[in-house]
């Protein structure tokens, strides 16, 4: 490997079109029903592995603060922060993939999480082109970029 190449080099995020047909009505054009999604850092992926053990934490240390007599309360809070015991770790960490790749349209965490509750398979699809995206590795000007497009 050439080192001296790699420092100097530039890079850009890799982008790509996800088609969302089943938003459609929520686009100007149904037509063009699709999120713009990129690849992340490394930074991001690791801030997306850790909102998995905080879901954990948080709802640990809440059930470790309020005694069993007051479980309904318990629940009232995990739900109100959205950490339901019952979230799978590979459903937090998709959330947040959503929430740092999709770059067409800022959308929050509350966002996403509705996304995937209501449109379950273009959440997939979307939190895949993003992981797929992040694994293939930022583009350098002039590399070809056959699995999207670059960043502008």
């Amino acid at each position: 490997m050439d080192i001296k190449k790699f420092k100097s080099a530039e890079f850009e995020r890799r982008t790509a079109p996800v088609p969302v047909p089943g938003l459609s009505a929520f686009f100007d054009d149904p037509a063009k029903a699709e999120f713009i999604v990129q690849g992340l850092t490394g930074e991001e992926v690791a801030r997306a592995r850790d909102r998995v053990s905080q879901n954990k934490s948080i709802k640990e240390i809440i059930e470790g603060v309020l005694s069993d007599k007051i479980s309904d309360k318990v629940q009232g809070i995990q739900q109100a922060l959205g950490i339901d015991k019952e979230v799978p770790s590979d459903l937090v960490y998709r959330i947040a993939l959503c929430e740092f790749g999709v770059v067409s349209v800022h959308l929050e965490q509350e966002d996403c999480v509705k996304l995937a509750a209501v449109c379950p398979v273009a959440f997939y699809a979307v939190t895949s082109k993003i992981l797929e995206l992040t694994g293939i590795g930022q583009v350098h000007p002039g590399e070809s970029n056959a699995s999207g497009t670059r960043s502008e």
